[in-house]
């Protein structure tokens, strides 16, 4: 009999450890069920840099100088009239429209006599570069060639010159002065008028 409730206790005791062991396990799951979970943080969202638009500088007065922020980006190109290199610096002393265009735009098709009839009436004072962009070599070359365009132009293969004077669209013109400051720029087509009246003042404001 002693011995019958020596092996009750014992087992009791034994059976007493097993329940207390499941009550941890079960506290210990229940702990990591309700743990909170926090959301992960939202992706930063891609933010699109505004269009650079070219905004035309004020034009100097007589005795201004040109600076850095001003003064026309200087390049270095080949005129597919004559195969002759040559650079925008090269027209120091002179006015120099330099107009982006594309021989598959119609409003720099249209505004391309004007330009070639006031370069031949004021090729003594007055440069066009016609800089043909997002086109290919033969375009310019043969749409200049029948139209009897006779001032520069050259291609800008890699657009490497509408970077610098940021185009975003064409036809775009820059007005560059005889010490070589950008003093306007225009996007859209240009008139005769509108050529003869900017070259007139320049020319009056020596």
């Amino acid at each position: 009999m002693a011995r019958l409730r020596k092996d009750f206790i014992l087992l009791f005791g034994i059976l007493t450890l097993f329940l207390l062991g499941m009550a941890g396990c079960g506290t210990a799951g229940s702990s990591e069920l309700q743990a909170t979970v926090m959301p992960s943080p939202p992706p930063p969202q891609p933010t699109t840099p505004p269009p650079t638009v070219a905004i035309a500088t004020p034009t100097p007065t007589p005795d201004s100088q040109a600076t850095p922020e001003n003064l026309a980006p200087d390049f270095t190109a080949v005129n597919l009239l004559t195969g002759e290199t040559f650079s925008l610096s090269d027209f120091r002393g002179k006015i120099v429209f330099l107009n982006f265009w594309g021989s598959w735009c119609p409003p720099c098709r249209m505004e391309m006599p004007a330009f070639e009839e006031v370069y031949e009436t004021y090729k003594d004072q007055v440069v066009v570069i016609g800089v043909g962009v997002n086109d290919s070599e033969a375009n310019l070359l043969g749409f200049a060639k029948e139209k009897g365009i006779t001032y520069p132009i050259v291609w800008d293969r890699t657009s490497e010159v509408a970077r610098k004077y940021r185009i975003r669209s064409l036809p775009t013109t820059y007005r560059i002065d005889q010490q070589g400051v950008m003093t306007g720029v225009a996007v859209g087509a240009l008139n005769k008028e509108q050529l003869v009246k900017a070259i007139e003042a320049m020319l009056n404001a020596e």
